[in-house]
């Protein structure tokens, strides 16, 4: 072999290698390189196009316009937030919703219920609703006051909303002449205590039922003075104390300020016949066929010969039968009784003390046995000392004045009653103390009175 001969074959292998190694090594670099750089399938930003905006803008939410409450999804949904929302109340049926106002966000709905302290009753509340501005999904965010949805109440002829009275109705005098009214003008019932007033009520609706008349009421009462500091209030609304709508369906009723107006137009001049009735000792059956579209009874100035209740006695008390279950009480009274009787956990003892007698506390350490149980203590002016006896006697001792929030200024029924009266605030009154006192006290496991 020639020594100055390159060895070819060798150096050439040599090359070889190196360059593959080196290759192998670039490879790898690269391979790790790769691996650490994020990856994405999306299309940049930067690529969107006509179409596309066309697709999103397809895809969005016109929150304007009017909400279709009759969509079975918003439905069940605004169901489902009022079981929540009322846990002590047992609901019997619900009405079909409709658009409220504003119709874009609101939808009204009415049910029939029934609660822990009160029969069955009606309401109809407001619904605000939001809907996502891109896939139109329903939220119910909140949910009106007691009667807060009126478009939901299912209207009837010459029915009196308790919540918003409407506005008297434009009748010719053909339509009002078809009509059977009767009135009862003056008399000593005003302003007497309440159940003077309610019997005196009770008496003028069975007359009408009985004479198949609608009654000329006025909605309006004037609190005695028992209940009102020492003095007789007036202008207070009936709605306050009494459910007028169940009222309503028992006997027909126009409000007398509406009547008095349309008869001003139709009847003052002699147009409309008219019977006067002056003396509350002649009985209906004497003029039950009197076509007459307007009977009036006149009651004097002299008491107590001259209040409504007489009407119901003597002859009269064979055929007249007061509809005692015409009075219901006013569903936001019934809501504080539903209320307290909620915080008590619906388990307790009630007693009912009255008078101011010496002996009052013995007589309550030796007529109430309480065994540990939570009691209600009922009564006006609860003297805080007799409450020690019933402390000794019982777990819990709870009496109306603890829970003063369920009427204060910032509670569901101030704002509801404010709402009622036109936005003048309505004073929790002694009456109505009185009256949620009372229905608390009956709604005892265990009930027991003692009297001074």
């Amino acid at each position: 072999m020639d020594p100055s001969r390159p060895l070819l074959g060798r150096g050439a292998l040599i090359t070889s290698s190196a360059h593959a190694a080196a290759a192998l090594l670039l490879v790898g670099f690269l391979f790790l390189t790769l691996r650490s750089l994020p990856i994405s399938l999306s299309p940049p930003t930067t690529a969107l196009t006509p179409t596309s905006h066309l697709e999103q803008d397809q895809a969005s939410c016109d929150t304007t316009s009017t909400l279709d409450c009759a969509d079975p999804q918003l439905f069940h949904l605004m169901m489902r937030r009022a079981i929540d929302a009322f846990p002590d109340v047992h609901f019997n049926r619900f009405g079909r919703p409709v658009p409220g106002d504003p119709p874009s966000s609101s939808c009204d709905m009415a049910w029939r219920a029934r609660s822990t302290a009160s029969a069955n009753y009606k309401d109809y509340r407001r619904f605000f609703v939001a809907r996502d501005p891109v896939t139109c999904a329903y939220s119910v965010t909140s949910i009106g006051e007691y009667h807060s949805g009126p478009l939901a109440r299912k209207p009837r002829r010459g029915a009196t909303n308790a919540t918003a009275p409407p506005p008297p109705p434009a009748l010719s005098r053909s339509q009002f002449a078809a009509g059977k009214y009767l009135s009862y003008l003056g008399g000593g019932d005003r302003c007497k205590p309440m159940p003077h007033y309610l019997r005196s009520l009770l008496c003028s609706l069975a007359e009408a039922r009985y004479l198949n008349r609608t009654l000329v009421l006025d909605l309006s009462v004037c609190l005695a003075a028992s209940y009102a500091g020492g003095m007789p209030e007036e202008g207070k609304r009936l709605a306050f104390y009494i459910d007028i709508e169940h009222l309503q369906s028992v006997v027909g009723i126009v409000e007398h300020k509406q009547f008095w107006e349309d008869w001003d137009k139709w009847g003052a001049r002699g147009q409309l016949g008219v019977r006067i009735i002056e003396d509350t000792r002649v009985a209906p059956t004497k003029f039950s066929k009197a076509r007459d579209p307007l009977i009036v009874r006149k009651f004097g100035d002299v008491e107590p010969g001259n209040y409504w209740y007489n009407v119901c006695e003597g002859e009269a008390e064979h055929v007249l039968h007061p509809p005692q279950g015409a009075i219901r009480w006013a569903p936001s009274l019934m809501h504080i009784v539903d209320g307290i009787i909620t915080r008590m956990q619906g388990d307790f003892d009630s007693v009912h003390v009255g008078g101011n007698d010496e002996n009052l506390r013995r007589r309550i350490e030796e007529n109430v046995n309480g065994g540990g149980r939570q009691v209600y203590v009922a009564g006006e002016g609860i003297d805080m000392v007799l409450l020690d006896p019933l402390k000794a006697k019982y777990s819990s001792v709870h009496y109306l004045d603890a829970f003063e929030e369920l009427w204060a200024t910032d509670s569901k029924w101030f704002l509801e009653m404010k709402r009622l009266n036109g936005g003048v605030p309505v004073e929790f009154d002694g009456y109505m103390r009185e009256l949620v006192d009372r229905e608390v006290f009956l709604k005892g496991k265990k009930k027991v009175e003692v009297l001074g």
